[in-house]
């Protein structure tokens, strides 16, 4: 911990620390009116990394967007070690859950079979007959290149050829156009009377696209020869060489299609299996989807070599060892759900705990969508029923906001593994009871599946408030060996760090002021100044004549008076010199109100002094024996000054006001250039 009054910077050092583990530049920090030369810098022994601060910027920009409580819920409130590596584990077997075939070299034939066929024939949407594209056309024509005319057999040593017949094909279609002389345009002998009819009947019969496709869908078909027996095979050729109705050609092909459709939709939901189990199947639905990837033998008739049964066992045996695996995963998947519920159901209740012990009347809600991600929203009850909050921002009051951030935060940084946790003066805005219960849950041992806490974490907290010092430190919150604090002052731009020792600057404040009024090395006016505040502490009604004398002298009165200006009776001023002696043994009020309490003499201890509490008291000594100066109205420095009088902000226990000299820097210059501008000729 360091603690400091407002304004000694300790904003700019945790943003300082902040900056320099992210490796971002420190313009920001540049002093006011510097030199362009001035770049601010920062030297940090050891990594720092992993720095996580909590501050404005989080309260502002990490929590409470619209109706979500704060952003990456599952990472915040849920993801634990233990969930990382039972998840890790499960990913890694589903990862390796793959049908694999691609490395086997009948079964990567076939795919390449299938794929090359993909288009060629296609089954209308019902599946009730073939499509009628250029292909099957070909198919059905009576007339072919496989089923020559009568009118053209003469040509056909020359159809017959695979080699040659599609480029002649071509060429005599093309050579129409020079045939009309009566003539042979090649070899120029006179044309027979029957040529014209040869010369239709060829027109009709052949293209050379026709003749192409034909040609193309028989070496498909021979692909597939492999996978199907000889008898099965020359009835889908025959289909093409041989003169057969329509009919019974779309019903052969109709049921090679069906199996060749079966085929192919099987290796593609294997390929997709294979790419996309890890991302985009269910665990739940696996089994299912693997039962669903099996070729269905029954189907086959036309796929029904032996050579083609045995890819299809490899491949469904393949899927059953799968099936097998996929159950257990499934299982496990099962338990590791149970698991995540339970840790919803356990962070829900602790930050719930939390905020409870800390009177902010909301809760969390911690809700898992369909993808496992975790959205956390805040919720009021109304009517005994649980209702959400958006907009919540507009809902929170600016100390709930702030209480409820640091809650939030804790679990983030906790989620992020923060190596050191940076507090920017982080409960300054709470009520006592507020403070006390989110400090002591902060640190406190935790147990159980989450057990989340700062409890040995390294936290550096900045604060300008006492009661953490007296948690840890006095009431012993945390061990001694596991607290580090100092006292940190800003003089005149130069920080300086004082260590607090718990048992020799902590003390009570009642044990603290007697030490100081039995000092005879401190001024008189510091020892009675602090007597005053001992009788505040124990009971002005149980010294009422000492503190009415002491009270009177510190006002500058020239006899003993109450506040209303009448003077005391002697009895009661007897009484109260001869408590105040008990202490102070020569104490003489008038001669202490002639010599010490007049405007000459105390600003002349005023610039003699060099502890800047002790001219705090000085000053306020002053600010009363002449009371009509300009300082009045400034209120701030009369408030300050007030309470090193009285006891309106004391603690039941003190850091030592002495030794540390806690006033801020800014109220020591303001007193100090009002004393140079009013007293600097005194």
């Amino acid at each position: 911990m360091r603690y400091g009054m407002n304004g000694t910077g300790k904003s700019t050092l945790s943003t300082a620390i902040s900056l320099f583990s992210q490796g971002k530049p420190m313009d920001d920090l540049k002093p006011f009116g510097s030199d362009d030369e001035i770049i601010p810098a920062i030297s940090i022994d050891g990594d720092i990394q992993g720095v996580r601060v909590f501050n404005e910027d989080f309260v502002n920009n990490m929590v409470f967007k619209e109706s979500t409580v704060i952003d990456n819920a599952f990472d915040v409130f849920i993801r634990t070690t233990d969930y990382e590596q039972k998840r890790q584990n499960l990913d890694n077997r589903l990862f390796r859950l793959k049908v694999d075939i691609d490395e086997k070299q009948p079964i990567i034939q076939l795919k390449n079979d299938i794929a090359a066929f993909a288009g060629k024939l296609e089954l209308n949407a019902a599946g009730e007959k073939i499509k009628n594209n250029t292909n099957y056309k070909a198919i059905i024509k009576k007339n072919n290149v496989y089923n020559i005319p009568d009118r053209l057999k003469k040509y056909s040593p020359i159809i017959s050829d695979d080699q040659i017949c599609i480029n002649w094909i071509d060429w005599k279609s093309r050579g129409e156009t020079f045939d009309t002389k009566g003539i042979c345009p090649y070899c120029s002998d006179e044309l027979n009377a029957g040529f014209a009819e040869e010369k239709q009947t060829f027109k009709e019969t052949y293209k050379k696209s026709d003749a192409q496709n034909l040609k193309n869908m028989l070496d498909l078909f021979e692909n597939f020869h492999k996978y199907i027996p000889d008898d099965k095979f020359d009835s889908i050729i025959a289909c093409i060489k041989e003169e057969k109705e329509e009919s019974a050609i779309s019903a052969i092909l109709k049921t090679f299609m069906n199996e060749y459709v079966h085929i192919s939709t099987q290796l593609n939901k294997i390929s997709y299996f294979d790419k996309n189990v890890f991302k985009k199947i269910n665990i739940n639905d696996i089994d299912k989807v693997l039962e669903d990837m099996k070729f269905e033998k029954s189907i086959f008739n036309f796929f029904s070599s032996d050579g083609f049964y045995e890819i299809v066992d490899e491949v469904n045996n393949s899927i059953e060892e799968l099936r097998k695996e996929a159950i257990d995963i499934k299982v496990a998947m099962g338990k590791l759900q149970s698991v995540l519920k339970q840790t919803v159901a356990t962070s829900q209740k602790d930050i719930n705990n939390f905020l409870e012990s800390a009177g902010i009347t909301y809760q969390v809600g911690i809700n898992l969508d369909e993808n496992g991600q975790a959205i956390a929203t805040l919720q009021c009850i109304h009517n005994k029923k649980l209702v959400q909050v958006d907009k919540i921002r507009k809902h929170l009051s600016w100390g709930e906001r702030n209480a409820f951030s640091l809650v939030l935060f804790m679990f983030y940084a906790i989620s992020e593994n923060a190596k050191l946790i940076v507090l920017d003066d982080p409960i300054s805005s709470f009520d006592t009871n507020k403070k006390y219960a989110i400090i002591h849950r902060m640190f406190s041992k935790q147990s159980g599946i989450l057990p989340r806490s700062f409890y040995k974490k390294t936290v550096l907290m900045l604060t300008h408030d006492f009661e953490p010092i007296i948690d840890f430190g006095v009431v012993g919150k945390l061990s001694e060996e596991a607290l580090n604090s100092k006292f940190i002052k800003n003089n005149q731009g130069i920080l300086t760090e004082k260590a607090i020792d718990y048992k020799q600057d902590i003390k009570p404040v009642v044990q603290a002021l007697a030490a100081y009024i039995k000092d005879d090395t401190l001024g008189i006016v510091h020892r009675i100044a602090f007597l005053r505040k001992y009788y505040e502490h124990n009971g002005i009604e149980n010294y009422k004549e000492a503190y009415d004398v002491l009270s009177s002298l510190i006002h500058g009165r020239d006899k003993c008076k109450y506040v209303n200006n009448s003077e005391m009776p002697q009895a009661e001023i007897q009484k109260g010199c001869t408590e105040i002696k008990k202490w102070i043994q020569n104490f003489d009020y008038d001669e202490l109100y002639r010599n010490v309490y007049n405007e000459e003499k105390l600003a002349e201890l005023y610039f003699a002094e060099t502890n800047d509490y002790l001219k705090i008291q000085l000053f306020r000594a002053l600010f009363e024996v002449n009371p009509s100066r300009e300082i009045k109205e400034e209120d701030v420095l009369v408030k300050f000054i007030n309470e090193s009088y009285h006891i309106e902000n004391d603690y039941a226990y003190y850091l030592d006001m002495v030794k540390f000299e806690t006033v801020p820097e800014y109220i020591v210059k303001a007193i100090d250039d009002y004393m140079e501008r009013t007293y600097s000729n005194v």
